[in-house]
């Protein structure tokens, strides 16, 4: 078996190959994209301050085919994360087989696509994040909507960022998403794993209230496991400045609710730079306390 390094690496080679074939066809594109980021965490009496997070990515264009690679690393090792090849068939449908981000959830997975530093919920993390598999997407100006089958929903052993490898409980996921009312989006997505038998629902819905300011809504319902929710608020306070308030909640099944409260302001250096701050409290449940965090991150993307 390949190592993680490896793969990219035969990645890389691939489209080097390609690129050096075929006098007729158009020279690939090859990009790269990435990001760094630093945190720095106060809990309680705790502190930390650490690389929260790094990815380096390559993107082939070969024709009507496109291929992504890209390396992770999440605060303890390094993870080959994204590898997957993607056909644009036209007409707005396209197939896309490999290592891919699950549809599921409306907070975005890359830190500089985020608009706050923390995830909105503390006790259910139910997004299956990574995994492996095929998937078929069509899209128009109004609606989408997609539908993959892939090795596992959750991460064995590697989790969020790799399926169990085995097709013996593979995992479904299917979505539509909705625009056809303007500055809304209406998404809906539903998965399942085989073996476990866990339905998964979310449902998010996005509504730009004018050029400056965004809401955002998302309920998730799985089954046997509990719900969670969150309503966020995103205002641009000038070119530079911009201000997220959330609250968010769990509720696991036989388990004690809870609520979180999250105030997040950002500043955009330039388009590669970005310092995020945020303080959120996370109210008592069961036996756990009540408890305030502080968190400040800087931001490197290109």
């Amino acid at each position: 078996m390949k190592s993680n390094h490896t793969l990219a690496v035969a990645f890389l080679a691939a489209a080097s190959t390609i690129a050096a074939h075929g006098a007729d066809a158009p020279a690939p594109a090859v990009t790269f994209d990435g990001y760094a980021v630093v945190q720095a965490t106060s809990v309680d009496t705790t502190s930390s301050l650490d690389l929260y997070a790094a990815k380096f990515g390559a993107t082939g264009k070969f024709g009507n085919v496109t291929g992504y690679a890209s390396l992770y690393y999440g605060g303890a090792k390094t993870d080959l994360l994204d590898a997957y090849f993607t056909v644009d068939v036209g007409g707005g449908l396209s197939i896309t087989t490999g290592k891919f981000l699950s549809y599921m959830g409306y907070e975005a997975f890359d830190v500089p696509n985020m608009t706050q530093i923390s995830y909105a919920n503390t006790q259910l993390s139910p997004v299956p994040a990574y995994h492996t598999g095929i998937k078929a997407d069509y899209s128009t100006a109004v609606y989408g909507a997609g539908v993959a089958v892939v090795d596992s929903l959750y991460g064995y052993g590697n989790a969020p960022y790799k399926g169990d490898g085995s097709l013996r409980k593979p995992g479904l996921e299917a979505y539509y998403t909705y625009k056809g009312i303007k500055d809304v989006t209406i998404w809906f997505g539903a998965a399942n794993e085989v073996a476990t038998k866990y339905a998964f629902y979310d449902l998010w819905v996005s509504y730009a209230v004018s050029k400056t300011d965004s809401i955002g809504a998302e309920y998730i319902k799985i089954e046997s496991e509990g719900s969670l929710w969150l309503l966020a608020y995103t205002k641009a306070l000038d070119s530079k400045w911009s201000l997220t308030s959330r609250i968010s909640g769990d509720s696991p099944t036989g388990g004690e609710n809870n609520l979180k409260y999250t105030l997040s302001p950002s500043y955009s250096v330039n388009e590669h730079f970005i310092v995020r701050a945020e303080a959120s409290y996370v109210t008592s449940y069961g036996t756990t306390p009540s408890a305030s965090t502080f968190a400040a991150q800087t931001i490197f993307k290109f």
